[in-house]
């Protein structure tokens, strides 16, 4: 008689996520870093009225895949990478969620509404949920806030609501009731989320637009009097999340560097960066240009010179991304 492997239901989506593994490394970059899958929700009163305005957005890895409007009453596929209509039988279980949740999140905020004698006037209730993966081990969370300001968060370890401003506590009382149940935020948080987050992942896949690799380049021009500056560009950026660093003889250096600070959009769905340096004549060839992107590394050599690398070490002329650098540097040029 064969002995059969019986597995609890958290137990098992984890040895499917180690599993997937090698998959997921081609989709999200790697199995070794972070994952994450995770929902922004806000009702929204109107000013003079007594409706009010749902949306929520769904995120995978910081990526927008999915977006529900109240007045549609449906969640659908969505994102700037995102192509096609999507599997029905996701999107049919996201709509009855977030329909669940839109009414929960509306009668949450008439409520503080009332207890903060507030009838009238612009507020919203905000809602974050959602996990994170790394390796074999998850974690998860949910926030509640008003106005900008979290007011109830789920604790893990004790596995009860917990106020971050003391005069919410009839708030708490009124969520605990009318709100998701502490057994189904604990189910949610442990394995439905764990296990959508391996399902959506591979199935997104299929749905991403292929724009290619992230592409660096490097280049150099006399500025100002007796110093070089070295610029480095970082293309075709799949999310805004991204480091570009210049290494000096292998080690990060900041003093004499500077750009834009953050991640600029490229208008195709698409993000870019730059930084840059200034360095004595002759130090060239002791810089490198450092893109840490989906946890992968790009170098490119100061002494390459104007070439492009992407993630695959191929190199090539970058004259043809100048054209793509101009709607970021317009909007750096906006902002500064």
């Amino acid at each position: 008689m064969k002995t059969m492997l019986s597995l609890e239901p958290r137990a098992l989506v984890l040895v499917q996520l180690s599993l997937k593994c090698l998959l997921l490394e081609e989709l999200l970059g790697t199995c070794a870093g972070t994952h994450t899958l995770h929902y922004n929700l806000m009702a929204l009163s109107l000013e003079g009225t007594r409706k009010f305005e749902f949306r929520a957005q769904g995120y995978i890895d910081n990526e927008p895949f999915l977006r529900y409007e109240g007045y549609r009453r449906r969640a659908e596929l969505w994102g700037p990478r995102i192509k096609g209509k999507g599997g029905a039988e996701i999107w049919t279980r996201e709509t009855e969620d977030m329909q669940e949740k839109e009414e929960q999140l509306r009668r949450m905020l008439t409520e503080v509404m009332t207890q903060k004698g507030q009838h009238g006037g612009i507020h919203t209730l905000q809602a974050t949920f959602g996990c994170e993966t790394q390796g074999s081990n998850t974690g998860g969370f949910w926030r509640l806030g008003y106005d900008g300001q979290d007011f109830l968060t789920f604790d893990q370890k004790s596995q009860m609501w917990k106020v971050s401003v003391p005069s919410t506590h009839s708030t708490k009382t009124f969520w605990e009731r009318h709100g998701p149940s502490v057994d189904q935020v604990k189910t949610f948080l442990n394995d439905t989320c764990p296990d959508r987050l391996q399902r959506y992942s591979i199935y997104l896949g299929n749905q991403l637009m292929v724009t290619g690799p992230p592409m660096v380049t490097v280049s150099r021009r006399p500025y100002p009097v007796g110093r070089i500056t070295l610029t480095c560009w970082a293309f075709n950026l799949y999310t805004p999340v991204a480091t570009l660093t210049w290494l000096q003889d292998g080690r990060p250096v900041q003093q004499h560097s500077f750009g834009p600070g953050t991640i600029l959009p490229s208008g195709n769905g698409t993000f870019q960066t730059w930084v840059s340096i200034w360095v004595l004549p002759g130090q060239e060839p002791h810089f490198t240009c450092r893109l840490r992107h989906r946890n992968k590394n790009i170098d490119v050599p100061a002494a390459l010179g104007p070439q492009a690398r992407n993630s695959g070490g191929a190199t090539s002329s970058a004259s043809a991304l100048v054209a793509s650098a101009f709607p970021a540097m317009l909007v750096f040029l906006a902002c500064a």
